[in-house]
């Protein structure tokens, strides 16, 4: 249902968009685009998974490089075909199952969110730049500049949950011990294994390679952009890619609809235009580059998901009978480490 719902709003709102532009010259602009310079996007687009594949491993060493690479991939796919995001439940899933040592769906969960909250920090550094030397109207520029405080702030949230892990325990511990109950205690367990998922970024030279690493390849997705960009448009700018790169992203942060079809392409032309490109060169900057990533990243992850034999993982976890909960070891002086074997 949930599925048919997304799909459905998507498509209402791509219908509702394209009443608003001449889809005659959008189709001329895509009959012009350069197929050398689409080959060197997609291209890139390769590069800069792989660079996510080798990012994520700064902090999730259990994970070898190649199966990082899968798993991410199979988390855009799931992102792409399920509605709200489940794709990083997905991808968590998957990370789990090929796990060097016992790491749990919810401390990779854990992982991801950090990853997730290192992109939205680097983008919003390129969205206050954005701001700085691309004219917008006011009110879309509110809609960069706030959520690029947000993840100012949850960037210092993780810092501060990364140096503050062990006080958060204990806080954790104490409200268990102050209302002992099965739901506290489940949030005990779970509190504990997300921070185990982010612990390893406790270090200042892995914290710095994980932001430089970040930076680096958001810089690979802007080069996407450009490329695209100038496959249909000779004068295509960096600080336009800079925009495009910002928006497309920022675009998905409400999971809307599945990959961010109607999403992205009502939010983006808004911001192009309002920066001085044409109507049908937007939307078709758009509909190119956000078509291109969706079936390379959807395609990328069925495979891995098919070849690499993730998809007998869920049948063998079905297949359990019971849950089983491995106890905190209260001799081990580490975190909280119990695991649900049918974790949701």
């Amino acid at each position: 249902m949930e599925f048919a719902i997304s799909f459905a709003l998507a498509v209402l709102i791509l219908y509702a968009l394209f009443r608003h532009f001449d889809l005659h010259q959008t189709a001329e602009s895509l009959r012009k685009a350069r197929p050398g310079l689409l080959i060197i996007a997609v291209l890139l687009m390769a590069a800069a998974d792989l660079l996510r594949g080798w990012r994520w491993r700064i902090w999730q060493r259990s994970l070898s490089f190649w199966h990082s690479v899968q798993v991410i991939q199979i988390g855009f796919m799931g992102n792409n075909i399920l509605p709200g995001r489940l794709g990083e439940l997905l991808r968590a899933h998957c990370a789990s199952a090929k796990a060097h040592d016992d790491w749990g769906r919810t401390a990779a969960l854990g992982s991801i969110v950090a990853e997730r909250i290192l992109d939205g920090f680097v983008l919003g550094v390129f969205g206050l730049v954005v701001l700085r030397f691309v004219h917008l109207d006011h009110r879309l520029a509110w809609g960069l500049f706030l959520p690029s405080l947000a993840f100012a702030g949850l960037a210092t949230s993780l810092v501060l949950s990364v140096r503050h892990q062990e006080r958060i325990r204990r806080l954790v511990v104490a409200v268990n011990d102050k209302f002992p109950g099965r739901l506290t205690t489940f949030a005990r367990d779970k509190a504990g294994q997300l921070l185990d998922g982010i612990v390893p970024l406790g270090t200042l030279p892995r914290m710095l390679a994980a932001i430089a690493s970040t930076a680096a390849m958001w810089c690979f997705e802007g080069a996407i952009g450009y490329a695209v960009g100038l496959a249909l448009w000779p004068d295509m700018s960096l600080r336009t890619a800079l925009l495009f790169l910002v928006v497309v992203n920022f675009a998905t942060l409400v999971p809307v609809t599945m990959g961010g079809i109607g999403t992205i392409e009502v939010a983006v032309p808004l911001y192009l235009i309002s920066s001085g490109v044409a109507a049908p060169l937007a939307l078709a900057m758009v509909l190119l580059q956000h078509t291109g990533r969706y079936l390379f990243n959807t395609i990328a992850g069925a495979v891995f998901y098919l070849g690499g034999g993730f998809h007998g993982h869920f049948a063998d976890r079905g297949s359990s009978r019971a849950p089983q909960l491995r106890r905190n070891d209260p001799t081990s002086g580490g975190g909280v480490q119990a695991d649900m074997v049918c974790e949701p």
